[in-house]
């Protein structure tokens, strides 16, 4: 299959606003397309890190585009920050849909640890387009066909822990993540409310779009809990994460597919579940 690249293409004003494009439609028949963020806490990654991933290749087997995006570190702009490049970079690929040959309408969200929960916020959050604004980008609807996520955290709350981990662990660079002067003041009202901004689980609603999420660690399904002596690394990429948005989504009866070690992905799982959400 021919993939057209683009390199280092700017979608915002910020240094780090830049995304890699691998494009395998065209005018006569547009493509799907993810668009995928890396992981690295926040504070580290790049884009190439999609391209040695089984997305990846199922994806442009199956004949759906790959975008994969870069986004500011909180070491110099902490939340909203890395979210709101989220959301601009959808809009962009959107924005490009008809001159990169993808399907407006066909365009799914992954990724990484930190990528994941950007892209899982915004794909909960929906549309965030701003229709009066003067930036045609701005006025590109930012909603989402699908989401898979990648040993995502479904919270950046550390009460979301309450009743699901007993361990010491909190999670890693939350000072930088909500530019707090210290770490005590994470329990405050003003950091309180942040967190719940932050939380992508806080806004699963009934027009959130199918989801599957991995997860590199075991879940025990008789006691679903994170051990109280996992490191910190399993704390925040615990399969726990999806297990309680899993919850939420069922509920709801909605589509969630949930992998882990215990229940692994399918050979080719994973671009079956885009094209299906798809439609």
């Amino acid at each position: 299959m021919h993939v057209m690249e683009y390199k280092d293409v700017v979608y915002g004003p910020h240094e780090r606003n830049v995304l890699d494009a691998y494009l395998v439609g065209n005018e006569e028949q547009p493509s799907p397309a993810v668009l995928f963020l890396h992981g690295g806490g926040y504070v580290g990654g790049d884009k190439d890190a999609v391209l040695s991933t089984k997305l990846m290749k199922e994806c442009i087997e199956a004949g759906i585009s790959v975008i994969t995006a870069n986004y500011r570190f909180i070491t110099k702009y902490p939340f909203p920050a890395p979210m709101e490049d989220g959301t601009r970079a959808i809009q962009f690929v959107r924005h490009k849909a008809a001159e990169w040959g993808i399907d407006p309408t066909r365009i799914a969200t992954a990724g990484s640890s930190a990528g994941g929960h950007i892209a899982l916020w915004n794909a909960l959050k929906g549309d965030l387009s701003k229709p009066g604004s003067s930036d045609p980008v701005e006025r590109e609807s930012s909603a989402v066909s699908a989401f898979i996520g990648y040993g995502t955290q479904a919270s950046k709350d550390q009460r979301f822990y309450e009743g699901i981990y007993e361990g010491p662990h909190i999670q890693p660079n939350l000072k930088l993540f909500y530019g707090m002067d210290s770490i005590d003041d994470l329990y405050t009202p003003k950091f309180l409310k942040l967190a719940e901004e932050a939380s992508a689980i806080n806004f699963m609603s009934d027009k959130a779009p199918p989801v599957l999420m991995n997860y590199d660690y075991v879940l025990d399904l008789d006691n679903p809990r994170i051990p109280a002596d996992a490191p910190v690394g399993e704390v925040i990429h615990h399969p726990m994460h999806g297990y309680v948005l899993k919850q939420k989504y069922d509920a709801l009866g909605k589509t969630f597919l949930l992998r882990h070690v215990g229940d692994p992905l399918r050979a080719g799982e994973l671009a079956r579940f885009l094209l299906d959400s798809f439609g």
